[in-house]
């Protein structure tokens, strides 16, 4: 072997080692090249409205051979159609609605009639409503929890022993249903009333195995309260006690009509009972229109409703008053109903109805019409002065209820304004929209107006539908 000198071998490994490739630290900023592609952005996800609504019905009233469901509708302002449905009473409908609008127009179909009848439908519109707070159909009026009187015979009573003169005028009240809403316009009548040539006599009345019985001897300002024994009952009325009579002041345009509920019991705000049933109107030429126990602690608060029926008919037109009053401690007797004065019809025909309040915005309004087979309401904010109602209607026949059947040519009947003590539109409805809060008692006052119009109508073919038929030539 050659002899190799050393610095020469370390040559030699110097060289080897320059040949091979050193590792490259990475580097801190490397220059990249120009990419001309983008990464797509997912499109964002498309806006939903979730809504969770029922309409709670008492169970008793329904009627198999028609009222069992109702067709529910929803659409934003501008007519989309976003949910057209039938629907079960007391069922929830759950959805997702495909739109970013904030407020909706809620619609409500059902049926008015047995099957067999000439069809008629009530119709509700809820002009521009927060739908996503909504828990229930406003129309609603069963409310969840509570348990309501049923009617599951007659009952009877007997008055014996009445001291006061004959012949005599009596009222018998025993239910404590519906407390400060409305009473229904029509039977079975719950409080029975009329005129006795006996001291004896034998009253009927719907069971609903209510608590107490006040009979009320109204011309004569005497009462007596009962606690109800049996569905069969006797009561002496040898001694009866003294009623505090109340005149109320209020104008001269309007007969009253009042309905009085007492709370014997504030802490079971459920039971009202009715202390005077509103069968009657009274005119200025009365003493007085009704009375309470003389005796302060019997009631501990009350709930009034009046109502102010005009006294000429046919002259202007038709009005007709309403004040609700509630969870009051004594009984007010200035009666402050709206009137003319509270608004202005500046047009009124199917496609254009125009209203304006010159001295206080209502909470919302009402508006009424008839259709051929039905009538139509539309209620609104009292910021929304202009409405197309015939448009509205319109669309709805396309429906599952009134398609083939419906025409949208409507006759105008009127409007309904209501001042409540919430003036707020939507917060208003958000709590109308939730039958538990609404019903709550106390109740907010609440003064309305009703405007008849007189039918109000126009041609067959109305503007929507000419312009209707030129877009499709």
């Amino acid at each position: 072997m050659p002899y190799i000198k050393p610095l020469s071998a370390l040559l030699l490994v110097l060289f080897v080692l320059s040949c091979k490739k050193d590792p490259v630290a990475p580097a801190t900023n490397p220059s990249q090249p120009h990419d001309t592609t983008t990464t797509p952005t997912p499109p964002p996800p498309a806006p939903k409205l979730h809504m969770s609504l029922s309409y709670l019905v008492r169970k008793h009233t329904l009627d198999s051979n028609f009222r069992t469901n109702y067709e529910l509708s929803v659409s934003e302002a501008g007519g989309k159609l976003l949910l057209d449905t039938l629907v079960d009473y007391n069922r929830t409908v759950t959805a997702d609605l495909a739109t970013a609008a904030k407020l909706l127009d809620v619609s409500v179909i059902y049926s008015d009639v047995p099957a067999g009848a000439p069809p008629e439908f009530m119709v509700y519109t809820y002009k521009s409503v927060d739908l996503a707070k909504w828990k229930n159909v406003p129309l609603s009026d069963s409310v969840p929890g509570q348990v309501y009187p049923v009617v599951t015979g007659a009952a009877t009573m007997q008055l014996k022993n009445v001291v006061t003169p004959a012949p005599f005028y009596w009222q018998f009240m025993s239910n404590d249903d519906p407390g400060p809403t409305m009473l229904t316009g029509s039977g079975p009548w719950f409080s029975p009333e009329g005129i006795s040539y006996s001291s004896d006599l034998t009253i009927s009345y719907p069971w609903e195995q209510d608590d107490y019985a006040y009979i009320a001897f109204p011309y004569a300002a005497l009462y007596k309260l009962h606690k109800i024994g049996s569905q069969h009952d006797t009561v002496d009325c040898s001694q009866l006690d003294t009623a505090k009579t109340i005149s109320f002041n209020w104008a001269p345009q309007y007969d009253i009509l009042p309905r009085l509920f007492g709370y014997m019991d504030t802490t079971n705000r459920n039971k009202a009972l009715l202390l005077a049933p509103g069968h009657g109107q009274y005119t200025h030429n009365y003493t007085y229109e009704t009375m309470v126990p003389a005796n302060k602690k019997l009631f501990q608060k009350y709930d009034l409703l009046l109502t102010g029926y005009p006294t000429n008919y046919g002259s202007t037109v038709p009005v007709q008053a309403g004040i609700r009053w509630t969870w009051l401690d004594t009984i007010p007797v200035n009666v402050p109903f709206l009137d003319e004065t509270y608004y202005t019809v500046n047009y009124k025909t199917p496609d254009s109805f125009s209203l304006s309040f010159p001295k206080v915005k209502p909470t919302f309004y009402l508006f009424s019409s008839s259709f051929n087979i039905g009538e139509f309401h539309l209620i609104a904010s009292g910021d929304s002065t202009i409405l197309d109602p015939e448009i509205v209607l319109a669309r709805l026949v396309q429906g599952k209820l009134l398609k083939g059947g419906a025409s949208p040519a409507m006759f105008i009947n009127g409007f309904n304004m209501a001042v409540d003590d919430n003036p707020d539109y939507q917060s208003y409805m958000i709590q109308q929209g939730d039958v538990a809060a609404a019903n709550r008692r106390p109740m907010s006052n609440q003064k309305t107006l009703a405007v008849g119009l007189g039918y109000q109508g126009g041609p067959a073919v109305t503007k929507f539908f000419k312009e209707h038929a030129m877009t499709k030539r």
